[in-house]
């Protein structure tokens, strides 16, 4: 969050030294030299104001009381707050994204980034703090992080290791555990929505809605998809609910997962997939897995290049081993 405040901070500052730039000779042209250097000053002054009003962002937690507006506005109660423009135990009205029109977090606590833009705040990056299986999600990624954290990046998930239990929240908001998965066989793979090479994350998860579809077709129930975000700076469960909806992608099957920063890296690591952020993006390896019923890694695939019909084969198999 604090690199999108020096960020904003930064873009502010561009655009006001560009703007003196073009308007010191546009000023000398209409008054004195002395005067255009008061005027350059004071307009300068004006639009820094202005500009630092209209991008100001902040990390607040609250609780949101009701929705409004076919859930487009929010009124949340502030508990936790860096702003003095936005005051702990003190309700406001928040705008939010497509993603986040829903009565998802209607009654919860939450935690966000409020930005104030067109004279008016809006809730960005929301993520739930509590609700139905919270306390299980905080105890279990703990769990899981004093497991991995020392694991070398060598020894990763392979064909035949059992899936060790990690939780995360969904594209809905809810919180769960790899151990939902039981029973099903489940495809997993990683993403982040920002990706914009064409023939890594937008086509694994075009393979992905795919072979939902025929999965279907073909009356595989119990086979599960589960798409990880190694960014869940940005990643949010509005987001990523709005990305599968993007791909047409329907949640019945279907999990997109977020969680917190570090235990991300904790998945990220016993996976073995590296991320490297540099240039506004993610470089990233890929991998692509098939788990079978029991929560054993039947099939990896490495590398941005696998077929929708050799998974499906073998997912079928699993499903359906007397045929």
């Amino acid at each position: 969050m604090s690199r999108m405040c020096n960020s904003y901070s930064d873009m502010g500052h561009r655009i006001l030294v560009g703007f003196c730039r073009l308007a010191r000779p546009c000023i000398q042209g209409f008054v004195w030299a002395q005067s255009s250097r008061i005027a350059t000053y004071c307009f300068a002054c004006f639009f820094w104001g202005l500009t630092t009003q209209v991008l100001t962002a902040v990390s607040i937690t609250g609780r949101v009381l009701l929705t409004e507006t076919e859930h487009s506005r929010y009124h949340v109660q502030i508990t936790d707050s860096k702003s003095e423009s936005l005051r702990v135990n003190q309700s406001y009205v928040f705008s939010v994204g497509k993603g986040d029109q829903t009565d998802f977090y209607l009654g919860r606590s939450i935690e966000a980034e409020a930005v104030f833009y067109g004279n008016q705040w809006h809730l960005e990056r929301i993520f739930p703090t509590d609700g139905i299986g919270a306390k299980a999600y905080y105890d279990l990624n703990e769990k899981f992080h004093r497991s991995v954290q020392s694991i070398s990046r060598r020894n990763f998930v392979v064909e035949s290791d059992y899936i060790l239990s990690f939780a995360g929240i969904n594209q809905a908001a809810q919180f769960f555990q790899f151990k939902d998965f039981l029973g099903k066989v489940l495809v997993v793979n990683f993403i982040f929505t920002r990706c914009q090479a064409a023939e890594m994350c937008p086509a694994s998860t075009l393979r992905m809605a795919r072979m939902q579809d025929l999965a279907r077709e073909r009356g595989l129930g119990n086979l599960h998809f589960l798409s990880i975000s190694f960014d869940p700076e940005n990643d949010s469960p509005g987001v990523l609910r709005q990305y599968a909806e993007s791909y047409g992608i329907e949640s019945d099957s279907f999990t997109f997962m977020t969680s917190k920063e570090q235990w991300v890296e904790d998945l990220m690591r016993y996976f073995g997939i590296i991320t490297i952020e540099e240039d506004g993006t993610i470089n990233h390896t890929m991998a692509t897995l098939l788990i079978n019923s029991q929560g054993r890694v039947h099939y990896r695939k490495e590398g941005s290049v696998w077929t929708v019909s050799d998974f499906l084969s073998r997912a079928e198999a699993l499903l359906n081993p007397e045929k």
